[in-house]
């Protein structure tokens, strides 16, 4: 039977979030809250997906995105209060600016390392970020933050009005997912993806990796900075807490409860988180136990979050073709080859030449004087058992692997 979540029809998700944040003040009115917690969602909303550029669409996890929260807020506070006047476009412009270049010295060091050694890299700078704001008393304002900022009168309207700071926030929200859907769209957002299921295929496919990872991240870290300035504005003063590893986590299991891979699920995972909270810790101050329980629940039984809930219901009633089986999902397409790529003339002998390739690991020889010649327009397969040096060899013949003699070309 065919695969019924396929055949729903698609709504642009900008305009899912323009109507999302026109309902949404009244539906939290509706369920007993204010408008002030309908701007949270907002911000934590924003600073979800600017995570999720990350973590979801490159496959970098994050444990310190609070540091870049926290960034944000404070240049905007400092800037704001430095300015004359009750700054707002301004200090938001600082924040952005001063995330950037941040995000920038500190992404080109921290990408150096993959996986857990990145994701605790992330760890350790939320943790530094934490100490300097709570110790540098002077700047931030230490354990009592750093308050006396005011929101302007802009262009008539009054900010210090809640539901008007409210539409202002919005406005600036589905700017910024605009953007990013375009981003995620680009060709760039295709290469994250394409970083995110294999890094060594991407690499091999001459994309400097190392580079789109970079602008991912320092993307992903000024989206987060601009929702701190937003929560800054919100409050009307700033503290360290946001720069806690705790913070961070908050972030990344709203990400994780929303859904991943789903452009807008990190946007309702802090629809749920802002709900969980408001309502649970009526009744208990330890709510974040529980959040944490769901979260666990969200990671082992419904993996792909809040947004595909539906999908998987679907599927236990309507399954689709299997598509368990390594490459099962990938479909044909049948579109022109580009002209750059098309051949020219009658076939020109030998494309590729390897003569004598070694490669040692040790006393051990995966690689033992390898000669491989390719001619144009024919196929050529690299077979044999497991352990034979099929890989390395290939390595070998795209440069990702030095051999000590031997040549190609």
């Amino acid at each position: 039977m065919a695969d019924m979540s396929s055949k729903i029809p698609k709504i642009h998700p900008v305009l899912i979030a323009a109507l999302g944040v026109l309902v949404l003040p009244f539906a939290l009115g509706a369920l007993g809250l204010t408008s002030s917690s309908a701007v949270e969602v907002v911000i934590f909303a924003l600073a979800c997906m600017g995570l999720n550029l990350l973590a979801g669409y490159t496959g970098l996890v994050s444990f310190g995105h609070g540091a870049w929260f926290g960034c944000g807020a404070y240049a905007a506070a400092l800037t704001a209060l430095a300015l004359p006047g009750h700054a707002f476009a301004l200090p938001l412009l600082a924040a952005l600016l001063v995330t950037a270049l941040a995000a920038t010295a500190f992404g080109w060091l921290m990408l150096r390392r993959r996986g857990v050694y990145f994701s605790l890299m992330t760890l350790a700078l939320s943790a530094l970020g934490f100490t300097v704001a709570f110790r540098w008393t002077s700047l931030t304002g230490g354990e009592n933050g750093l308050g006396g900022v005011e929101r302007p009168v802009l262009f008539g309207f009054d900010l210090n009005d809640n539901m008007t700071f409210y539409w202002v926030v919005a406005a600036i929200a589905l700017v910024v997912i605009a953007v990013l859907w375009r981003f995620v769209r680009s060709p760039l957002g295709r290469v994250l993806e394409a970083i995110r299921e294999n890094e060594t295929r991407a690499t091999a496919l001459g994309y400097p990796v190392a580079r789109y990872k970079l602008a991912a991240f320092v993307a992903s870290a000024t989206v987060t900075g601009l929702a701190g300035a937003l929560l800054m504005y919100k409050n009307r003063m700033t503290s360290a807490e946001p720069m806690s590893v705790i913070f961070s986590g908050e972030l990344l299991a709203m990400a994780v409860i929303g859904g991943m891979r789903g452009f807008l699920g990190p946007a309702l995972g802090a629809v749920f988180y802002i709900l969980f909270r408001e309502y649970l810790s009526i009744y208990t101050e330890n709510w974040l136990l529980w959040f944490g329980l769901v979260f666990m629940g969200f990671v082992l039984f419904a993996r792909d979050g809040l947004i595909g809930i539906g999908r998987q219901i679907l599927a236990k009633f309507f399954p689709g073709p299997d598509l368990s089986a390594a490459m099962s999902d990938r479909r044909t397409e049948e579109r022109p080859l580009p002209e750059m790529l098309r051949a020219k003339g009658d076939a020109a002998g030998e494309v590729l030449s390897a003569k004598g390739l070694i490669k040692r690991f040790g006393a051990f020889k995966a690689v033992d004087g390898v000669t491989i010649d390719v001619k144009d327009r024919t196929l050529h397969a690299l077979i044999g058992p497991n352990g034979a040096g099929k890989t390395t060899a290939f390595n070998l013949l795209r440069g990702c692997s030095r051999h000590p003699r031997g040549r190609s070309r």
